[in-house]
């Protein structure tokens, strides 16, 4: 049987068409990229309050977090392609809605709560796809489904900006809306679940002996110092998405075009990263890359951010983040699934993602933080850079604490 193509009830598939199908629809959960744009039309629109268009936001990723440890439930017991189809079309339902919004509790019920949930179940489905399918790639099949979400801002940022300016925000609302539902129809529609033996190279696939149940997982210190990891080594990542614009602006006087320019830029490096980090992992091994980005990322922010004052250097640095940053969000999933088995992994990987959630807000808290209480970014950067070491900390307990699980299964095995 090829490697390539895999039988399901007697009929061919080829998993590159599984995974393609799997990005795509991955890439709908970046549209979350247009609400920084939106938002602001929205309070201009109905004169609602900054922060409570803020909640918004902050509601559609809790939303989105908790809808991952149920879709990872579901996942055992429902066919993929019906839990991201009615993911996508979650989605596209609470973007279509919330251009009817007149109060912003309805736009909490809509764009928040239907959106987040849409997207939780879209990212936690598809990564747990892509997994199975490439157990012998695990790394580049994960780079490939991530990457796509990161890549999306250079789609979407333009467009929102397009549509909002041509037709206000609600009727943007209803056109992307109506939009994510004729692609996720249509993308969920080459969506397969992954056979029980997926291919004879399996066999040589470094996993764990038996697949944990998201329970048994929480018993094995591993996977709490791979929450922790998650938290603190995305940290950094997240707060320069978050600032972007206005850490170009300080360091080197970037215009508004520049700084969306540096948009498109992040995207791309983020892509690569997740693309050539997660190809790296499934050669060099998971905890090289993680270290390999950590690194990269400690010394860029602790000795180059700051003083990086014109475009190139803020460039070469946002890079550099945006890369390594990258690295961590594809090597994550594959490390989850080689730990503790695929069986349960869109539960345990729900989990591990929740450490990515406090992330988002750890970073972007740290640089606003830092900001209003001495007017600059600066102290920020080697602080991040700082967490961030603490994260290799935790790779080396993880690699310990792993190694000490696999020791009674070993035994068990030559018994």
């Amino acid at each position: 049987m090829s490697a390539n193509r895999m039988v399901k009830e007697g009929r061919g598939v080829n998993r590159w068409v599984v995974l393609a199908a799997a990005g795509t629809l991955n890439a709908l959960v970046g549209s979350i990229y247009v609400w920084s744009i939106i938002s602001v039309a929205l309070t201009s629109e109905h004169g609602w309050a900054a922060p409570e268009v803020a909640f918004a936001y902050s509601f559609y990723i809790v939303c989105e977090c908790f809808a991952g440890f149920f879709a990872g439930y579901l996942q055992t017991r429902a066919n993929p392609r019906l839990l991201m189809m009615g993911g996508g079309l979650c989605l596209a339902t609470g973007w279509f809605l919330a251009g009817f919004a007149d109060q912003v509790f309805s736009l909490y019920l809509t764009f928040s709560l239907l959106g987040g949930v849409g997207s939780g179940f879209i990212y936690n489905v598809s990564v747990a796809t892509a997994t199975a399918w490439f157990p012998d790639k695990r790394g580049l099949a994960n780079g490939v489904c991530v990457g796509c979400l990161g890549l999306s801002p250079i789609l979407f940022a333009p467009l929102g900006t397009f549509l909002i300016g041509s037709f206000g925000p609600a009727m943007t609302f209803h056109m992307l809306g109506a939009g994510f539902a004729v692609a996720a129809v249509v993308a969920a529609s080459f969506i397969r679940k992954a056979p029980e033996q997926v291919a004879e190279a399996e066999a040589d696939t470094p996993k764990a002996a038996n697949s944990l149940t998201m329970n048994q997982m929480l018993r094995q210190p591993s996977a709490w110092f791979m929450w922790l990891l998650f938290a603190v080594c995305a940290s950094a990542g997240m707060m320069v998405t978050g600032h972007a614009a206005g850490i170009g602006a300080e360091l080197a006087g970037l215009t508004a075009a520049q700084s969306a320019a540096q948009v498109g830029i992040l995207a791309l490096a983020n892509f690569s990263g997740r693309l050539v980090f997660g190809m790296l992992s499934d050669r060099l091994g998971r905890y090289a890359v993680l270290v390999l980005c950590m690194v990269g990322t400690a010394a860029t922010m602790a000795l180059f951010l700051g003083r990086a004052d014109s475009f190139i250097a803020v460039t070469v640095a946002f890079c550099v983040i945006g890369a390594t940053f990258g690295g961590i969000m594809s090597v994550m999933p594959a490390l989850t699934a080689d730990l503790f088995g695929i069986e349960h992994f869109g539960q345990n990987y729900a989990f591990m993602f929740s450490g990515y959630t406090c992330a988002s807000v750890i970073g972007p808290m740290l640089g606003a933080g830092v900001l209003a209480a001495t007017g600059s970014y600066l102290a920020a950067f080697p602080a991040a850079g700082a967490l961030t070491c603490v994260g290799i900390v935790f790779a080396a307990a993880i690699a310990a604490s792993a190694k000490r699980m696999r020791r009674p299964q070993a035994e068990k095995a030559r018994s």
